[in-house]
């Protein structure tokens, strides 16, 4: 094909790319908006450290207001949170029938006098009580969540006794703890009263019942109006009114325009699932974000490490819902783990401000765009990825015209077939096309390039490679920010999937560019037969060993399920550079790609040999995939992954000159003492 042709594809490309900026814009538009962070105690949690502690509840809620702290998220409160209290004793129907026999006689005449006692099952839970207001408090949550067959209530000696005949949960799923079934009872309106009356803003954490009555979900309107509520995170593993009547939470969120908290995963991958989320999601056009809640720290012993972890969450991950529990570290006494978690607070907010995000607000943004995108856009990014994969055929192989004209027209109407007459989502196919095909592009280029352009000057050759990996790699970039662009992937929802694949089948084409590009087209099956022919060398089987090690660790470092320690070493530069940069730049471009392309640019400059290009363009092609990458970290704003991808090519080049620089010091010490 000649230049004119060549021409055209370039032409096309652009315009595919120009015609899909409309996801670019929905994702800029989304992330510009979402840059405010609120911080949320969890009022249980910290009321049960306060509990196992010498500290008043007042006294704990006082420091965390004085951290920084302005919103706390109060749960439902349960049959055994009151227990915990002091407010009711709560025991099984066989232990309750044990103790009032001996030591209760009174209580025991009544008890046997009760109608319907075979019904009582001997794992039905009994709730005692001597508060009148605790009293009146079960007697209506109870009686909007349980039938009125389910509840046996009356009083004896002075109590008010509960009999609860239905079939119960254990709500603590710990694996720890002894299996004890309990009851969410709805929200005691007193807490929520010294909570507004000391200026903390409320999130609400409802939660399902599973007993017959649905009449609890008419409490939650109330309270939303009254306290001013502005987002729910559901508790537990149901929302509340699954699966029959998630209309009255639905209906809730649009008429209040309550934000829902979606809670991330220990492993970071997707969100925790409870049963009707996606349901309400959905009928409510996703009025989300993202939480991020600190118990997920819990494995890691050093308070400095989970204050790093936060700053992450935030710049890296995209959390705007700082949930913050209590450290729970079993070696420390429990108002150590308070006030450890209470400073760490206090040191994370001024920290994250400076970085640029909004701390003092309540409320996060309302509203943010739920359009997913159109079938037109999804077109012109797979025509982009056409158009892209037709300039690297050509540029490779050089096929003959009738070849070319022939994958275009099939690739045409694959595209079309897809998009606008089966209207499929091929997002996350695309997107991971775009993370194997620019990479792998630019690498070729790069080739090209410095075999076309021999007498190019030394600083021509950087200036301009360098700008072929930036160019080339930024299309890709462009193109996975265009293709996984609405709200579900920012709330990671939905999640760029093949990293593994992403990560090495553009190495696994380097050397096939290389081979392309340094040896003649009619020299192709020649040289194969005489490679084939030649027996290895120890040294070529110790470099294909080491280059297995390589490839191991590489892939074993990649994506979050990394299954290599990272070492304490670095760790800790990581966090250096988190405190010089908005988002630390990535090892693999700083450390391996910059600096390898620098001093494969320098060497080949200087001793035009071929093998140079292949052994240091493997870290070139490392650079540029983790480059690409950045992007594919869809929860993480395009500005972040943009200035991570800066702040790599600045510390790049400044390796890279050194590099070049140490390089150049050994040639001249080779060379003064004569071993030229």
């Amino acid at each position: 094909m000649n230049n004119r042709e060549h021409a055209f594809l370039w032409l096309a490309l652009a315009v595919a790319l120009l015609f899909s900026i409309t996801g670019f814009w929905l994702r800029i538009s989304n992330e510009s908006m979402n840059n405010t962070l609120v911080t949320v105690a969890d009022y249980q949690l910290f009321e049960k450290g306060a509990q196992s502690s010498s500290l008043s509840m007042d006294e704990v809620l006082a420091d965390l207001k004085a951290s920084g702290v302005k919103t706390i998220a109060v749960k439902e409160t349960t049959l055994r949170g009151l227990a915990a209290r002091g407010d009711a004793y709560v025991a099984s129907f066989a232990d309750f029938n044990n103790t009032v026999r001996t030591y209760q006689p009174d209580v025991w005449a009544i008890v046997k006098q009760l109608p319907d006692m075979e019904e009582i099952s001997p794992a039905n839970l009994v709730v005692s009580v001597e508060s009148p207001e605790t009293a009146s408090f079960l007697q209506e949550k109870l009686g909007n969540r349980f039938t009125p067959d389910q509840i046996v209530n009356f009083p004896a000696g002075g109590r008010q006794y509960f009999i609860i005949k239905a079939e119960l949960e254990a709500l603590d799923k710990s694996k720890t703890n002894i299996r004890e079934y309990d009851v969410q009872l709805g929200f005691e309106t007193s807490i929520l009263q010294k909570l507004k009356a000391m200026g903390f803003a409320i999130v609400l954490r409802p939660g399902d019942s599973n007993g017959s009555n649905r009449d609890y979900l008419q409490e939650y309107e109330p309270l939303v109006r009254a306290y001013d509520v502005k987002t729910l995170i559901f508790n537990y593993n149901r929302v509340s009114g699954s699966p029959d009547h998630l209309d009255v939470m639905a209906r809730l969120i649009d008429k209040y325009d309550l934000t829902i908290g979606v809670i991330e995963t220990s492993k970071q991958l997707g969100i925790i699932e409870q049963d009707g989320l996606n349901e309400v999601m959905s009928a409510t056009k996703y009025p989300i974000n993202r939480v991020y809640s600190t118990g997920n720290d819990d494995f890691v012993t050093s308070v400095d490490e989970r204050y790093y972890r936060w700053i992450r969450g935030v710049v890296d991950r995209g959390i705007r819902i700082l949930y913050v529990v209590p450290f729970n570290d079993d070696k420390k006494i429990a108002s150590v783990n308070v006030s450890e978690t209470i400073d760490t607070v206090a040191r994370f907010l001024p920290a994250i401000t400076a970085k640029g995000f909004v701390v003092d607000q309540t409320v996060l943004p309302y509203g943010l765009n739920s359009e997913t995108t159109t079938a037109a856009h999804r077109l012109a990014i797979s025509l982009s990825l056409l158009a892209a994969l037709l300039l690297y055929l050509l540029y490779l192989w050089h096929p003959q015209r009738h070849w070319m004209r022939a994958i275009a027209i099939l690739g045409l109407l694959a595209c079309l077939a897809i998009n606008i007459v089966l209207h499929m989502d091929f997002s996350k196919i695309y997107a991971l096309a775009a993370a194997v095909l620019y990479p792998a592009f630019s690498s070729l280029l790069l080739l090209i390039y410095l075999k076309k352009y021999p007498r190019h000057g030394l600083m021509k050759k950087l200036w301009r490679s360098l700008a072929i990996i930036l160019v080339i790699n930024a299309l890709g970039m462009y193109t996975i920010v265009s293709s996984l662009a609405d709200i579900r992937f920012i709330m990671n929802l939905s999640y760029f999937s093949g990293v593994k694949v992403a990560f090495i089948t553009p190495l696994l084409l380097f050397p096939l560019n290389y081979f392309c590009v340094t040896v003649p087209r009619e020299n192709w099956l020649p040289w194969l037969r005489a490679r084939l022919k030649e027996s290895p060398s120890y040294l070529a089987l110790a470099l294909f060993m080491a280059a297995l090690v390589v490839v191991y660790v590489y892939i074993g470092r990649s994506g979050n399920d990394s299954g290599i320690q990272v070492s304490s070493l670095e760790i800790r530069l990581r966090e250096i550079l988190e405190n010089i940069f908005l988002a630390r730049p990535r090892f693999k471009e700083f450390v391996i790609g910059y600096p390898a392309l620098m001093a494969m640019v320098y060497l080949y400059h200087r001793y035009k040999n071929d093998l140079i290009l292949l052994l240091l363009g493997f870290g070139v092609v490392i650079g540029s995939i983790s480059m690409v990458n950045s992007f594919c970290h869809v929860f993480t704003a395009v500005s972040i992954s943009a200035s991570r991808t800066l702040a790599g090519l600045a510390t790049g080049l400044l390796l890279g000159t050194m590099l070049v620089i140490a390089i150049w010091l050994a040639e001249k010490i080779w060379a003064k003492y004569g071993f030229d």
